[in-house]
């Protein structure tokens, strides 16, 4: 089965390492995956969208997600600048990094990323680094990799201490992500 994921942030939120890091997770359990970043102005602050695939089967497509299944805001602050729900099925998932839960969409999902990377120390620059949390997130919700692939798959992009940091934090998203209720 074919599932299809937009990841919408900010540059130097680590949106696209986060698409590299779900697709790795999901070759580990001999799946396929795609990661198809797409930069408007290319610097930091900016929306940055990735676009990732991952199924069971080999996947023939490589351009833009146009009917994603999930969506995940990893900036709250872009639900005031963009149409975050651009390409979001209308039975799909939104999942939001958010301190302040709602439902913006029919299924709704929200971690605090925010405060997972400050526990942790994942900051950089000013930056919180959400994007392990996040992923850890979304394993949870498609049910579609396990947390121990996505820790393995981390740990092989980042050495040593931040490896372990940012394992640490997807399980932490993983373990914390929770639906608005109706």
């Amino acid at each position: 089965m074919l599932t299809e994921i937009i990841l919408r942030g900010r540059g130097g939120m680590g949106v696209v390492t986060a698409g590299e890091i779900l697709v790795k997770a999901a070759v580990k359990e001999d799946k396929y995956g795609q990661s198809i970043p797409f930069f408007g102005g290319e610097r930091r602050g900016a929306p940055v969208v990735s676009y990732v695939r991952l199924s069971d089967e080999p996947i023939y497509m490589h351009r833009e997600v146009i009917n994603a299944d999930l969506v995940a805001v990893f900036d709250s602050t872009l639900f005031d600048i963009v149409n975050v729900f651009e390409g979001l099925k209308e039975n799909g998932i939104l999942l939001a990094n958010t301190r302040n839960p709602k439902r913006y969409w029919k299924k709704t999902f929200y971690v605090n990323a925010y405060d997972i990377a400050d526990k942790l120390g994942l900051v950089m620059a000013g930056w919180r680094l959400v994007n392990t949390p996040m992923v850890g997130a979304i394993a949870k919700i498609t049910g579609l990799i396990s947390i121990r692939s996505v820790e393995e798959a981390i740990k092989e992009t980042f050495e040593g201490k931040i490896g372990e940091l940012n394992a640490e934090a997807a399980r932490l998203g993983y373990e914390e992500v929770r639906e608005v209720d109706n």
